[in-house]
């Protein structure tokens, strides 16, 4: 399941980034665009807009099926819903790193580890069905989300810094839901 994850999490990350640059928008979607009628949207809500609701899209189909994986049950109304919201703010995330790396990269960089630090807090709330915002009480929760965290924040920074290192950004990706699916599993 962990490579099922981080393959659609890949395939989000990798068309997210090619429209935010500029790239063509049929880089890895293809033939679907013109069904879900990009100019249109894209003409609402910009490219950065756009390329930000792509992402979220991908992203909610990895947590959905993270949850799923987690409980053995599909996700509640409710759990839906928490999902699609973490999942959008993980794709805010994304975007305002993307943004402030030319702006400052140290502080680009302090904002993208702690708020997926957040973020990834907040993802195995939902999956353990507790409190939206409860912080971790427990040392080896903490440790494991931040180790994760790090994984991801390392692949995505050098990844970005240089397209051709993709793999850096998958074996980052694999460590994040490797090490995330077994944090789920402690209580």
């Amino acid at each position: 399941m962990v490579v099922i994850f981080t393959g659609i999490e890949i395939v989000g990350l990798i068309e997210w980034l090619a429209i935010s640059n500029g790239e063509n928008h049929a880089a890895l979607l293809g033939q679907s665009y013109p069904v879900l009628q990009v100019g249109a949207i894209s003409s609402r809500v910009g490219i950065t807009g756009f390329a930000a609701i792509v992402l979220a899209v991908f992203l909610l189909v990895e947590h959905i099926i993270t949850q799923v994986d987690a409980t053995g049950r599909f996700a509640s109304g409710k759990q839906l819903v928490e999902i699609l919201t973490f999942s959008s703010l993980e794709s805010v995330i994304w975007v305002v790193w993307l943004v402030l790396i030319p702006v400052n990269g140290i502080l680009a960089i302090t904002f993208f580890l702690v708020a997926l630090f957040v973020e990834h807090h907040i993802a195995d709330n939902v999956k353990k069905g507790l409190s939206f915002f409860k912080l971790s009480s427990t040392r080896p929760v903490f440790i494991g989300l931040l180790v994760l965290t790090i994984s991801e924040v390392t692949g995505a920074v050098v990844w970005v810094g240089n397209q051709n290192l993709l793999v850096v950004l998958v074996v980052g990706s694999l460590l994040e839901h490797y090490i995330a699916r077994n944090v789920g599993l402690i209580r």
